[in-house]
């Protein structure tokens, strides 16, 4: 009834584009209880909590530890350039990564800023123990 009122209808006029509808709107019976929605001894329907995988190995490490971070919810890793040094035509470049907290730093350089990203995700994942270990870092 609100809303017709604030389209401009008043008590005891018709309803319609001419006044001639009947004067007296249908008055709808809203259910507004939750009873009834579910059997006895049954509950909603809670979604399936999504796991991480256990081998990573197929993603690349960068996603791999973004998706991490958002299904714990602990934030966006934050890559940080530590160094960058060499001549302009072949530079090596070194970053650490911060996950919850904690800096994550691979000890070998690399000759590009997206190998050495990776680097530190990898890192930062084999410290979890998400990715095994190799020799390489």
């Amino acid at each position: 009834m609100l809303l017709l009122r604030k389209m401009g209808w008043k008590p005891g006029e018709g309803l319609g584009k001419n006044n001639e509808g009947p004067s007296e709107p249908l008055m709808l019976d809203v259910k507004m209880d939750r009873k009834g929605l579910y059997g006895e001894g049954e509950g909603p329907k809670k979604a399936p909590v999504a796991k991480m995988p256990k081998d990573l190995s197929g993603k690349h490490p960068v996603s791999a530890l973004v998706e991490l971070c958002n299904k714990r919810r602990w934030g966006s890793p934050n890559f940080q350039l530590v160094f960058e040094e060499g001549p302009s035509h072949k530079k090596n470049f070194l970053f650490k990564v911060k996950v919850n907290n904690t800096e994550y730093q691979p000890s070998v350089a690399c000759n590009n800023k997206k190998a050495a990203k990776a680097m530190a995700a990898t890192v930062c994942l084999q410290a979890m123990g998400l990715v095994p270990r190799d020799s390489a870092t």
